[in-house]
């Protein structure tokens, strides 16, 4: 005799043949949040579990591998260049005649056409904001260490995943400076208090935050996306 229970299963195992998968492979499918991968052009992310839900690139910009240091760019410009000062500076030839970003037009955050990871990686990537460097400093262990040689900052999420900064320093005039000792990475954020500053990741082998630094300064650019 063919129980209803019996006639179920059998329902459900013709649905799973013409349909060319199980309910276990559903299931899996389903529950595994683990949305770190690569996009359609192939920048790798990590998705720590932040609550924004954001999605951290695992590589700066102008870089392959997480080691990596990457271009620098100033702030608002979408291109590496070879001196950095105000007098290569896009926005103003000087810090108190600021073209761009003022208190004339209001512009706080970036627009996606002077954003260096929008304009570089395409799609939906972008600068973090420095809201959302906070948010990755408070939710994640900070750890200094070395990959492959290289120093830098490890940010470990609750959910196992990772992310390493490494100490790519600054730029200034035709200069690197404390490569090895500082990561440094700009917000897309505008200091407001000081116009011609902008914030961004500042971390050592002691602590990391946000701090505001000259606009005109060239430091790398870590990548951002939404889920």
């Amino acid at each position: 005799m063919v129980t209803m229970a019996m006639f179920f299963m059998a329902v459900v195992y013709v649905f799973c043949i013409a349909n060319k998968w199980s309910p276990g492979l559903y299931k899996e499918k389903n529950t595994n949040k683990d949305l770190s991968g690569i996009d359609s052009i192939g920048h790798k992310y990590t998705d720590l579990g932040l609550p924004s839900g954001i999605l951290w690139a695992t590589c700066n910009i102008g870089a392959t591998k997480p080691e990596e240091y990457g271009n620098y760019f100033a702030w608002g410009e979408i291109a590496p260049k070879d001196v950095y000062d105000w007098h290569t500076y896009k926005w103003g030839l000087k810090k108190d005649s600021i073209t761009k970003y003022n208190d004339k037009d209001g512009l706080t955050i970036l627009l996606s056409e002077d954003d260096a990871a929008t304009a570089n990686w395409g799609g939906k990537w972008r600068m973090p904001t420095s809201s959302e460097i906070d948010e990755l400093v408070d939710n994640c262990q900070y750890t200094w260490t070395e990959v492959n040689g290289v120093k830098g900052a490890q940010f470990s999420a609750k959910n196992g995943r990772s992310i390493f900064i490494p100490a790519s320093g600054n730029r200034i005039g035709s200069s690197f400076f404390i490569k090895g000792c500082g990561c440094d990475f700009w917000s897309s954020s505008l200091y407001e208090r000081k116009m011609h500053n902008a914030c961004a990741m500042s971390a050592n082998k002691y602590d990391a935050f946000w701090w505001d630094y000259c606009r005109s300064i060239g430091f790398a650019v870590r990548a951002v996306c939404a889920k």
